[in-house]
């Protein structure tokens, strides 16, 4: 008998890159500025960098229903869409950019949460997604917000250990 593996991967931001362009979040690896690959500024972006991270998840199981041990969640940077600005590589905007692969970690971790006790079926996987994606983008825009897209030195050190408090906290969800 043949296996049928359903395999499902959404992206929280648009675009697609291959597993090789791809870094994935771990709490010993911090983003470099060489890790910045793009040479494409974004169209009309006046900011010193553009981080392109994400989640996405990746279903394996045989069958319509299933639980979340089936589902694997992760967290991940794209270094050949990542963009810095040549004069502006300082510590405080590589802080500014980490935490935003920081936020999409701590968001597969409050997906993995969400899901952790749940019998599933893509359809419902897919409505637990959507309401992690817009709590994500909600996330992002306010930290932008707060730090003035890191501008604001103290509000960007306080937001940068806020988002390490509360991935601490699911600890629990880690991979």
């Amino acid at each position: 008998m043949i296996k049928r593996f359903l395999v499902l991967s959404f992206v929280l931001i648009l675009g697609f890159a291959n597993a090789q362009d791809k870094i994935f979040w771990d709490k010993n690896r911090k983003l470099e500025w060489t890790d910045f690959q793009s040479g494409v500024k974004p169209n009309g972006s006046k900011t010193a960098a553009t981080t392109f991270c994400g989640i996405s998840y990746l279903l394996n199981s045989s069958t319509k229903k299933f639980t979340s041990k089936q589902v694997k969640i992760q967290s991940f940077f794209v270094p050949s869409k990542s963009w810095a600005h040549l004069e502006h590589k300082t510590d405080v905007i590589l802080m500014h950019e980490q935490s935003h692969f920081d936020i999409a970690e701590l968001f597969a971790r409050r997906f993995r949460k969400l899901i952790s006790d749940k019998n599933l079926d893509a359809k419902a996987l897919q409505k637990y997604y959507e309401r992690i994606y817009d709590d994500y983008k909600a996330y992002q825009q306010d930290y932008e917000t707060v730090t003035n897209h890191g501008r604001i030195r103290d509000k960007q050190y306080e937001y940068s250990r806020k988002i390490d408090k509360e991935i601490e906290e699911l600890s629990d969800f880690k991979i």
